[in-house]
């Protein structure tokens, strides 16, 4: 199931405390800033260059951003959690094991502080805390301009079938059709084994089609 969403420009400010030390520095970081590797942007990074850090966030901020905001529906929870999984990645740098694979190492970050937001909820709803809905996103708001009549019901359907789903199936979905990620990646994001993430995405995949076989697309 492919679904055509368009890209969110993160509303975070950039990192405060990584700016490059003069002119000259900003000029060669911005032109560079593509041609450098993961691996060398990180060892910069350990070796106290403060830009460097700048340049990580501003290439990954809004991947990571449209990730958390898709799989949280809620703006200002998906700032927070933007926030919070930078300022974890930038402390836990020095563990990281292989810089090649930086991009995964960020997503199972950002997924493992997405669980702990919506264990957050959970604990709000049981206290009588309800969440206010004003902010809720969902996958037909942020679907490509152009895109049909069909498939933005399509999308509607989707998103009310998502929302009655365990969240561990709806991220584990949610980050193999709409992210795109690799079984295996989505399985150490998820921190569970392969199968157990085949399931939980093939339990998504039957309640979908379930609807689409009803012809209920306007009403789950």
């Amino acid at each position: 199931m492919a679904l055509v969403l368009h890209p969110m420009p993160p509303p975070v400010p950039l990192l405060s405390a990584s700016r490059p030390p003069d002119g000259s520095v900003v000029v060669r970081a911005a032109t560079s800033a593509d041609a450098l590797g993961d691996e060398e942007l990180v060892r910069r990074i350990l070796a106290g260059d403060s830009w460097a850090e700048e340049l990580l966030y501003r290439r990954y901020v809004r991947s990571i951003w449209g990730m958390v905001l898709r799989l949280l529906r809620n703006s200002p929870d998906a700032e927070d959690v933007v926030q919070d999984t930078f300022a974890t990645a930038f402390r836990e740098l020095p563990r990281l094991r292989d810089a090649g694979a930086l991009r995964g190492w960020l997503l199972r970050i950002a997924v493992r502080h997405v669980h702990r937001r919506l264990r957050g909820r959970r604990l709000r709803r049981f206290l009588g805390l309800e969440q206010n809905e004003a902010d809720e996103v969902t996958l037909e708001s942020i679907a490509a301009e152009g895109l049909g009549v069909e498939a933005r019901a399509e999308l509607a359907m989707i998103d009310r079938v998502l929302a009655r789903v365990p969240s561990e199936q709806r991220i584990a979905w949610l980050l193999r059709h709409v992210e795109g990620e690799s079984l295996e990646e989505v399985a150490r994001a998820c921190a569970c084994s392969l199968a157990t993430v085949k399931r939980r995405i093939a339990a998504v995949d039957a309640r979908l089609q379930s609807h689409v076989q009803a012809g209920e697309v306007s009403d789950v």
